[in-house]
């Protein structure tokens, strides 16, 4: 499903993104279903902990665990970035990616 672009809608004014194609779509939509699994088994977590040390270890531990969904994706975090941000200006591309992350 190729489309085109005219340089006018949204993601016009960010160098280098363009339109994702639907291989980093589907790979971001996968990453952020796993972001969204770490958020809730770690926000649990951290309400949970009962130190600062405590809090801190769940922090790093949520952050290596989105570190390695993004890297299962082959993705960096500013690609990732990147198209969530064009996602948040293009209801297109937003529909696109929570498409992507719910068949994930």
């Amino acid at each position: 499903m190729a489309k085109s672009h005219d340089g006018t809608g949204p993601g016009r004014d960010m160098p280098g993104i363009g339109i994702p194609d639907d291989e980093t779509i589907s790979k971001v939509g996968k990453a952020l279903r796993q972001m969204v699994e770490i958020r809730e088994v770690y926000t649990e977590r951290l309400a949970s902990a009962a130190t600062e040390t405590e809090r801190q270890e769940v922090s790093l531990h949520a952050e290596n665990a989105a570190l390695q969904a993004l890297d299962e994706q082959g993705l960096s975090i500013d690609r990732y970035d990147e198209v969530i941000t064009a996602a948040q200006a293009d209801p297109d591309l937003e529909q696109r990616l929570l498409t992507a992350a719910r068949m994930a």
